[in-house]
């Protein structure tokens, strides 16, 4: 497994690397099971998540694939069908995302949310190569465990989307895809398909797993917001407290996060950190003058970079992603 970062280190380090410009592209962030990271000592979550913490979800057993015969293939409404192998694939220009994911099926502040940084290969270039006919509409995306779901080839062509070998500087672990999955910022995790075998062009809007089970088609993440720190039913203690937490809104970005400390009856504008990518998950932190002794409920909202403001009204996950705000109660003790 690659090296994991701190906060601290991975936003001094960004810089860097726009730089270097291995991150040309928006980035794209993975969902992952954050909710292990607090035990008895809390800690704040990672910029990026480790491999072995990342959320995992998955429409069957992982398949275990030989990368020596593995291919993927790009067939369907292309001029010039094309086989790539894993030798090929991990030769090809490659590029690098920070990305967030997040799971469809996630609650409110829940666990199936994780970043990662991804490395792969632009799925632009293996369209370009095998040269996209007019009639095509969906890019169908088959999985080895038979797992499909599907994009537009207008969202594939954006230069975003990455066939991606590779997380958090190690080649993709089995879990997470081996050897190839597709990595779309902006989408709930049922669009990265993992285990990757097949890209077909069709002429029609494909209906994948999902989507045959009545869950949204589009699958563009919902604006959230957690509260991280303080943990729900904390005491505190002394004259302030810094409340800390994450925003996420796909590629939309966060403009801002407020928190409430009576119900929402009044807001108060936190600070932001730096984006870690344009797709990424991004952190907050507000320092709170402690009030008087008593129990406090402490309520948080975001708002993305277009301006919309995330939605106070709750409703489960089915079909298109959770909403409502996080809230969490405290005592300030005496």
């Amino acid at each position: 497994m690659g090296r994991v970062w701190s906060r601290r280190e991975f936003l001094t380090a960004a810089g860097s690397l726009a730089l270097a410009s291995s991150l040309p592209l928006p980035g794209q962030a993975i969902g992952g099971s954050l909710r292990n990271l607090f035990g008895p000592s809390a800690r704040l979550t990672p910029a990026i998540t480790p491999n072995d913490e990342f959320y995992v979800t998955s429409y069957r057993s992982p398949p275990s694939i030989d990368a020596g015969t593995w291919n993927l293939a790009v067939t369907g409404l292309v001029e010039k069908p094309i086989h790539v192998t894993y030798a090929q694939l991990l030769a090809l220009p490659r590029v690098r995302e920070v990305v967030t994911l997040e799971c469809v099926g996630n609650n409110v502040a829940g666990d199936a949310i994780s970043t990662a940084e991804w490395e792969g290969v632009p799925l632009k270039l293996l369209l370009e190569e095998a040269r996209v006919t007019s009639k095509a509409y969906d890019l169908v995306l088959r999985a080895a465990d038979g797992y499909s779901d599907s994009m537009t080839v207008e969202r594939a062509m954006a230069g975003d989307v990455l066939v991606a070998h590779g997380m958090n500087g190690a080649p993709l672990p089995q879990g997470h895809g081996f050897p190839a999955r597709i990595i779309v910022p902006g989408a709930y995790g049922m669009k990265h398909v993992q285990w990757l075998t097949q890209i077909e062009l069709v002429d029609h809007d494909y209906q994948g797993y999902y989507q045959r089970k009545g869950w949204t088609d589009d699958a563009v993440v919902k604006t959230t917001s957690r509260i991280d720190l303080p943990e729900h039913g904390s005491t505190l203690h002394g004259r302030t407290y810094t409340v800390q937490g994450l925003a996420f809104a796909g590629t939309r970005g966060i403009r801002q996060v407020e928190l409430s400390m009576d119900e929402g009856t009044t807001w108060h504008q936190a600070d932001l950190d730096p984006e870690i990518s344009s797709s990424a998950w991004r952190f907050w932190s507000y320092r709170w003058s402690l009030p008087a002794p008593g129990r406090y409920s402490l309520l948080v909202r975001a708002t993305d970079g277009t301006g919309r403001l995330q939605t106070s009204i709750e409703e489960g996950p089915a079909p298109d992603g959770a909403t409502g705000l996080h809230e969490i109660t405290v005592t300030v003790g005496a």
